[in-house]
C-alpha cells in the first residue's frame, strides 16, 4: 500500500512539473515579417539592394524595344508586360548594379593607353640604392651623400646617367606629410650621419681596425660608428618608413591625392599616359612598394627592392594581400566606385604599417639573442633602429601611428644613451621589442 501511494505521489509530481514548464515556457516568436522591413531605400517590403560601391539599387523594368526603364519600389504584385522584362537590383543583367572584381594583373588601359605610371618613385628607389652602397664604401665624402640625398637635375651624384639627369630627388620626398619641425630634424639626422661616417666611419672601412666601445671600426664585414651603429642599415631603414611609407599611407592614398574630390575624369595622352589625376596618385603609391622591378610591374613582383617591398616578399600573406589590394582599388577608381576604393586604401595603409611595426619587433629580439656584441648583434640593431624611426609614420585603423614622433625619438634616444648599441641589455631590448607588440597587437 505504501509502494502505491508513492507510485501516485511520484506521477502527481511529474504531471505538476510538465504542467509547470509547459505554462511557463515562453510564446515562441514568429519569424520576422520580410514586409515589416524596410529597403536600402527606407521603401517598407521594397526590394533595393544596396551594391558593393554604397549605391541603393531598384528594380525595373526594361523595355528591350524602346530601352525605356522603368524603376520600382516594390516588385509585389508586377508583371512584365510585351516586350518587357523584370530586372532585379543585383541580377547579372543589371548593368546599374557594381560589383567591383579584381584584376589578374596590375594593368589598366584606356583609349589605347597604358595608364599606369610611377618613373618617378622608381627614380627614387633607384636613387636609394646607389645611395646605400656609397655609405659602405671607402671612397665616399660627406658632399657626394648629401648631393645623392639632396639630388638636383644635371648634377653628376650617380653612377646612372639618367638618374643624374633626372630632376627627382629622395630628400624632399622624406617625412614630406610630417610638420616642418619633425621633417627638419630627420633631415638634420640624416646628414649628422653621412658627416659621422664619411669623416670617421669611412676610413676604416676594409681595414683591420677593430670597433670599440667609443671608437668607430670593423666588426666583422660590419664598419660601426663609435656608438656601434651601422648607418647603411640605419638609413635604409629609416627610409623604409619616412620615404615609403610615409608616401603611401600619408600621401599618395590619403583623402587629398584619391578623394572624392580629386579629378577623375580628365584624360591627357600626354600626361601621366592619359591617366586621370586620381588614377596616377594611386599608381604613385605602388610605386613606392613595388617600382624598383622597373615600369611594367604587372605582377607585383618585389625580388629586386631593397626598401619597403623587399620587407613586404618576407610576409606572403601580406604581400598577396597588400597587392590584391592594390589592383582592386585601382579598378575601384576606373569604375568610380569610392567605397570600394577607400577599404582597399585602409587595407593596405594598415597591412604596409604591420610589416614595419613587425620588423622593428623582430630585430630588436634577434639583436637580444645574439651573442654579446657579436657583428650580428650590430647589425640587428641598426636595423632595428631604423625600423623604429619608421613607426612614426605607420597607419593604424583610426588614422594614427602607432607611436607618435615623441614617442620614437625616446626609444632611440635611449639606444644612443652612453655609449650606444655598446652599453645595451638584452632584456633593455626585449622590453622595447614588447612594448612594441603589445601596442601594435603583433604575435
Amino acid at each position: 500500500m505504501e509502494r502505491k501511494n508513492l507510485l501516485k505521489v511520484l506521477l502527481l509530481s511529474t504531471v505538476i512539473v510538465l504542467s509547470s514548464c509547459k505554462k511557463d515556457s515562453p510564446t515562441p516568436i514568429d519569424p520576422v515579417d520580410p514586409v515589416g522591413v524596410a529597403d536600402c531605400n527606407e521603401v517598407v517590403g521594397g526590394t533595393s539592394l544596396m551594391d558593393e560601391c554604397g549605391v541603393c539599387q531598384q528594380a525595373y523594368i526594361y523595355n528591350v524595344v524602346t530601352h525605356d526603364v522603368t524603376f520600382l519600389d516594390d516588385t509585389s504584385g508586377v508583371v512584365a508586360g510585351d516586350n518587357e522584362m523584370l530586372v532585379m537590383p543585383d541580377s547579372p543583367s543589371n548593368p546599374y548594379w557594381s560589383n567591383v572584381s579584381m584584376p589578374a594583373e596590375f594593368s589598366f588601359t584606356a583609349d589605347g593607353y597604358n595608364t599606369v605610371s610611377y618613373g618617378g618613385q622608381t627614380a627614387r628607389l633607384d636613387m636609394a640604392s646607389e645611395m646605400m652602397s656609397a655609405i659602405s664604401s671607402n671612397g665616399t665624402t660627406a658632399d657626394a651623400l648629401m648631393g645623392m640625398f639632396a639630388h638636383e637635375a644635371g648634377g653628376m651624384d650617380f653612377e646612372d646617367a639618367d638618374l643624374n639627369a633626372s630632376s627627382k630627388q629622395i630628400k624632399s620626398k622624406t617625412a614630406a606629410y610630417s610638420t616642418s619641425a619633425v621633417q627638419m630634424a630627420i633631415h638634420a639626422s640624416f646628414d649628422s650621419w653621412f658627416t659621422d661616417y664619411a669623416t670617421n666611419v669611412a676610413p676604416i672601412v676594409g681595414t683591420t681596425t677593430m670597433a670599440a666601445s667609443g671608437s668607430a671600426g670593423m666588426a666583422g664585414n660590419r664598419e660601426l660608428n663609435a656608438k656601434g651603429m651601422e648607418y647603411d642599415q640605419i638609413a635604409a631603414k629609416s627610409l623604409i618608413g619616412a620615404l615609403c611609407l610615409d608616401q603611401v599611407v600619408n600621401g599618395y592614398l590619403s583623402e587629398v591625392k584619391i578623394g572624392d574630390a580629386v579629378d577623375n575624369v580628365t584624360r591627357d595622352p600626354n600626361e601621366d599616359n592619359n591617366a586621370t589625376a586620381m588614377e596616377h596618385h594611386w599608381d604613385e603609391g605602388f610605386g613606392y612598394v613595388y617600382g624598383k622591378f622597373g615600369p611594367d610591374n604587372v605582377s607585383g613582383d618585389l625580388d629586386s627592392d631593397g626598401l619597403l617591398g623587399k620587407y613586404l616578399n618576407k610576409y606572403p600573406e601580406w604581400n598577396t594581400i597588400v597587392f590584391d589590394a592594390f589592383k582592386k582599388g585601382r579598378e575601384a577608381i576606373v569604375q568610380n566606385c569610392s567605397t570600394v576604393r577607400d577599404e582597399q586604401a585602409q587595407i593596405i595603409k594598415e597591412t604596409l604599417s604591420m610589416v614595419v611595426a613587425k620588423r622593428a619587433q623582430v630585430y630588436l629580439d634577434e639583436a637580444a639573442d645574439n651573442d654579446d656584441l657579436s657583428p650580428d648583434y650590430f647589425h640587428a640593431l641598426s636595423e632595428g633602429y631604423g625600423f623604429i624611426l619608421s613607426l612614426q609614420f605607420t597607419y593604424t585603423a583610426d588614422g594614427t601611428p602607432y607611436f607618435s614622433n615623441a614617442q620614437v625619438n625616446s626609444m632611440l634616444e635611449q639606444l644612443e644613451a652612453g655609449d650606444g648599441f655598446w652599453d645595451r641589455s638584452d632584456d633593455e631590448l626585449r622590453a622595447m621589442a614588447d612594448q612594441i607588440q603589445a601596442v601594435t597587437g603583433l604575435e
